[in-house]
């Protein structure tokens, strides 16, 4: 499990180690090299870590818990624009679904604390050290379908696709188009791609490319 301690030596660590990702990349890096930009000495540095490598796996466990957490939950509140317009008619009630799971409102959460970290997610997706965070977050996406399913007491398909691959179709497509907006630059809002995402969990590829 990772470790939360958030002290304000660790913060400039991890301010140090995102800027020296950017520019030199992990193999790169130094640990003279992270406490130098952090204005700290080593022995500070290895009270914390042991190594630049205890280093970058707690900053990814730590995003990847935070990450598990917020989209574990399920808000009652609706998402700003992430629904229909006010002044549309109201929709029948649907039969609930296991993709409900993953709620607009966790999406919307989980998508304003990568933008709050925006510096960290970058450097990680420009990096290419972004792996394991992208296959944790499917991990915890497809567990969460599967959760809901057994919940629910019905083994769902797509288009006649088992859960196995057809949880692993909805999970990526997801995760895939978080990165994006990552790797993008976050051009657009995160109540933006909120609705992408919800759309994106209703329509086959095709039907989004028409």
């Amino acid at each position: 499990m990772a470790r939360k301690r958030n002290t304000g030596t660790e913060a400039k660590i991890k301010a140090a180690f995102t800027q020296l990702l950017k520019e030199k990349g992990f193999d790169a890096m130094t640990v003279s090299d992270i406490a130098r930009i952090a204005g700290i000495n080593r022995g500070t540095f290895y009270m914390h870590y042991m190594d630049k490598y205890d280093l970058k796996q707690q900053l990814l466990d730590n995003a990847i818990y935070d990450l598990r957490r917020i989209l574990s939950a399920r808000p009652a509140q609706p998402v700003p624009g992430a629904s229909a317009s006010p002044d549309a008619p109201a929709e029948p009630r649907q039969r609930a679904s296991v993709l409900d799971v993953i709620t607009p409102q966790a999406t919307l959460q989980a998508l304003l604390y990568i933008r709050a970290d925006a510096a960290f997610f970058d450097a990680v997706s420009q990096s290419g050290q972004n792996m394991q965070m992208y296959n944790e977050t499917k991990e915890t996406l497809k567990k969460l379908i599967e959760e809901r399913a057994q919940a629910m007491g019905i083994r769902p398909s797509l288009g006649g696709i088992p859960l196995e691959y057809s949880g692993e179709i909805v999970v990526s497509g997801i995760t895939s188009l978080i990165w994006m907006w990552v790797r993008r630059g976050f051009k657009e809002s995160p109540e933006e791609i909120t609705k992408y995402i919800e759309a994106s969990k209703r329509m086959s590829p095709m039907a989004l490319m028409r």
